[in-house]
């Protein structure tokens, strides 16, 4: 902690410690003495004081970012709480033809730090769920994050993009390669802020 204090008030401090008034010294010498040390140290206390009372606050910051209640006075500047919204529907559809089809809406992930979707299949054959992203709240120009993923017949899973494949506005891609003969696909969005 001393050596990131003022060099100059150290070396001071270094001075007046080489020049120590001998033991048999008068006693106003040695007041006088003990008197430019006293006064060289004020200014280190002073610093060291101020040092710890900006590490009490962070700490005491950190603190209340982790859920532990700040001591009165204590201002939190750092909070990050991870809220999920209510899940949404983006798709909702009989498919009975092949081909591509693709969400609703596209989500809106400007703000958002984690995002899932969950398939629901009654379709009597798998389809292709590919996750799509674009810079604007459209399909047109969207492009693919990752890789496709089945959902087979009958069944349901959940996917969303890894850290990296942010994007502002994310949706969902379905292609059908054979033609369903009954049952509804449902798609649901759910997002943490």
């Amino acid at each position: 902690m001393l050596g990131g204090i003022g060099g100059t008030v150290l070396g001071a401090i270094a001075t007046l410690l080489l020049t120590k008034p001998a033991k048999a010294a008068p006693p106003d010498e040695k007041l006088d003495y003990l008197l430019e040390c006293l006064t060289a140290l004020i200014p280190v206390l002073a610093e060291v004081a101020e040092r710890q009372a900006a590490l009490i606050a962070l700490l005491e910051q950190w603190l209340a970012a982790q859920g532990i209640p700040p001591a009165e006075g204590v201002e939190v500047t750092v909070k990050t709480p991870w809220i999920a919204k209510e899940p949404e529907e983006i798709f909702k559809q009989e498919i009975l033809a092949t081909g591509d089809y693709y969400s609703d809406k596209m989500v809106d992930w400007r703000r958002g730090k984690r995002i899932y979707f969950f398939v629901e299949s009654t379709l009597n054959q798998p389809v292709e769920i590919q996750v799509i992203g674009n810079k604007t709240d459209t399909k047109d120009g969207a492009t693919d994050i990752d890789i496709a993923y089945t959902c087979p017949a009958n069944d349901n899973i959940s996917i969303g993009p890894a850290w990296d494949h942010w994007c502002p506005y994310i949706g969902i891609k379905i292609t059908v390669a054979t033609a369903p003969t009954a049952g509804v696909l449902t798609i649901t969005a759910v997002t943490q802020e």
